[in-house]
């Protein structure tokens, strides 16, 4: 029975087995008969059979239907800018700008304001410098600065400014005189720091220095190694009177020993308004019993000086002796003079 029952399993196996060997031999025909068709069928016949089996979705439309499907290429075009046009694109604009520049009345000095004086007239010193109606950009404020410092002085701190379009502020600082040196009918103004300054305009002094001939003047070290004190006296010499500035541009300040030595003087004196200045017998003042005195450079044994006036009037009076100059600059031989 059990024989029986193999063989029967045995039949079914080999029939299923024998159906699926047809399935699969009828579909590898139909495959192959596919393949067959379609090489056999152009392009445009796949495409219109592929188009007639599809069926576009109800309520939808195809977004990308305005697009061209062509093979048509579109290119953008190009530019190349090179440095050379960019260079010449900036020179052309440059130019146009300085062009400009010096055409227009915009950028032509027409405000110039000056500040710091007192004693000096602003209008002189601003027309020293000749700016007005100048290109602003064509000043130079050093070269401004040092042709003001050149024709006035007396001021100091000079500070020129420029500000666009057209405006020039020039600020500085003015010397205040505080003696005056007077000689040769001229006159020259000295500060409180010994800087010496063009006697122009009047002012009122404490004290006035009547002298024969220029102060003793100041060189630094430097200036006498370089140029030398009789070079540079052959400097005013030569330019003499049609240069009333020559001497300060060589000379700034009166020797600091003869200044110190006249402001102790007048401390000593308080009295006299003029103090006397000789080149060879040094510092004196004006009596008021009607003679000169004099006592030297610098105010050493000023004491014992004064002093030996009193002796020597007390040993001529009895004379009738009546002195014009008494001179004590060298005190172990004093002398009197009567003319």
């Amino acid at each position: 029975m059990k024989k029986q029952n193999r063989a029967d399993s045995s039949k079914r196996s080999d029939i299923l087995r024998q159906k699926k060997l047809e399935k699969q031999n009828e579909y590898l025909q139909n495959v192959n008969s596919r393949a067959e068709k379609m090489e056999t069928r152009t392009a445009s016949e796949s495409y219109a059979q592929v188009q007639r089996g599809f069926q576009a979705p109800q309520r939808e439309t195809n977004p990308l239907a305005h697009i061209d499907t062509t093979d048509q290429e579109y290119t953008l075009p190009k530019f190349h800018l090179s440095w050379r046009f960019f260079s010449a694109t900036i020179a052309i604009v440059c130019t146009f700008l300085l062009v400009s520049a010096f055409r227009t009345p915009t950028y032509r000095i027409s405000d110039i304001q000056l500040s710091g004086v007192e004693r000096l007239s602003p209008e002189e010193i601003i027309a020293s410098i000749d700016l007005q109606d100048e290109l602003i950009f064509l000043v130079s404020p050093f070269s401004a600065e040092q042709t003001i410092q050149k024709n006035y002085p007396e001021l100091h701190s000079i500070q020129v400014t420029l500000s666009l379009p057209a405006k020039v502020q020039i600020e500085v600082s003015e010397r205040t005189p505080e003696m005056a040196w007077i000689y040769e009918g001229k006159k020259i103004w000295i500060d409180n720091e010994g800087y010496l300054l063009p006697g122009r305009g009047e002012i009122a002094t404490t004290l006035s220095i009547q002298a024969n001939k220029q102060p003793p003047f100041y060189i630094p070290e430097d200036r006498l190694i370089l140029k030398g004190e009789k070079r540079l006296r052959k400097t005013v010499v030569a330019k003499g009177d049609q240069d009333h500035l020559a001497l300060f541009q060589v000379y700034e300040r009166i020797d600091p020993i003869t200044y110190q030595a006249i402001h102790e003087l007048h401390q000593l004196l308080p009295e006299q308004e003029i103090i006397l200045f000789d080149d060879r017998r040094g510092l004196g003042w004006n009596d008021g019993r009607g003679f000169q005195v004099f006592v030297g450079s610098d105010l050493k044994d000023i004491a014992a000086k004064m002093n030996m006036v009193e002796e020597i009037l007390k040993t001529l009076q009895p004379s009738g002796i009546q002195p014009t100059m008494i001179s004590l600059e060298e005190i172990n031989a004093p002398y009197y003079r009567l003319d």
